[in-house]
Order: C-alpha cells, then sequence, then structure tokens
C-alpha cells in the first residue's frame, strides 16, 4: 500500500504543481488580456480622438477659409472705397482748376470792361469836346464870313 500511498502524494503534489502552473497560466493570461484590453481601449480612445481632431481641422479649414473669403472681400472693398476716393480728389482738383481758370477770366474781363469803359468815356469826353470846338470854330467862321443873299426869280 505504501505504493499507492506515495503515488497519492506524488499525484497530490503534482496536481498542486499543475495548479499552481495552471494559476499562473491563468494569471498570465488575465493579465495579458487586461493589457490587451487597455491597449485596445487606448487604441479606440485614440481612433475616436483622431475623428475628433479630423472633424475640428475640417471645421478649422473652413472656418479659414471664411475668414480669407471675408478678407478678400474687405480688401477689394478697400480697393473700391479708395478708387472712388482717388476719382473724387482728381475730378475735386479738375474742379478747382477749372473754377480758378474761370475766376481768373472773369477778373480779366471785369478789367477789360473796366478799361474798354474807361476808354469809352474818355473817348464820348474827347468827342464832346472836339465837337464844341469845332462847332465853336463854325460859328466864328460864319460870323467873319460876309453875308450874302441870293435872290432868284424863276420864270416860267
Amino acid at each position: 500500500m505504501m505504493f499507492w500511498k506515495n503515488e497519492s502524494k506524488l499525484n497530490e503534489k503534482l496536481e498542486k504543481k499543475i495548479e499552481a502552473i495552471v494559476r499562473e497560466i491563468v494569471t498570465k493570461a488575465l493579465t495579458n488580456t487586461e493589457n490587451m484590453l487597455s491597449k485596445l481601449r487606448q487604441a479606440f480612445s485614440l481612433e475616436e480622438q483622431l475623428v475628433k481632431l479630423r472633424e475640428e481641422l475640417e471645421t478649422l479649414k473652413i472656418e479659414k477659409a471664411r475668414k480669407d473669403e471675408e478678407f478678400a472681400r474687405k480688401e477689394r472693398e478697400i480697393e473700391h472705397k479708395v478708387g472712388l476716393e482717388r476719382k473724387r480728389q482728381e475730378f475735386e482738383i479738375s474742379q478747382a482748376k477749372r473754377e480758378a481758370s474761370v475766376s481768373v477770366r472773369e477778373e480779366n474781363l471785369k478789367a477789360d470792361r473796366e478799361r474798354f469803359d474807361g476808354q469809352l468815356k474818355f473817348h464820348e469826353e474827347r468827342f464832346t469836346q472836339e465837337v464844341g470846338y469845332l462847332k465853336d470854330m463854325l460859328g466864328e467862321m460864319m460870323q467873319r464870313l460876309p453875308s450874302a443873299t441870293i435872290t432868284t426869280t424863276i420864270k416860267k
């Protein structure tokens, strides 16, 4: 019976050893599984983050495109306003030149008119004096000439 008893002790030791090895293998398998599960969770989490980041990137690209378009529109508006202002200033300058030219012409015409009026007044006065002198001279000549009366008879 001893052989049988040894065998049973041996079996018990073997079973304990197998049980310990199985426990160790199961523990390692569980640890490895938990590690793998943790890594998978991280991978899924990273995948979700990647999807969120891609969505955010697309959103930012769209916002940037809107901002660029808005900036370009504002720049076009400013260029247009600058062009209008430049045209307005050019018009004002040309208008001021025309007004200055007209003003100078009006002053020149006024001066010419005054000069003409002065000359006309001078010639009128001079003409009046000359006519007065001629009348006086003609009057004196008429007094100095002998007077003759001619009488004629007309026969029919």
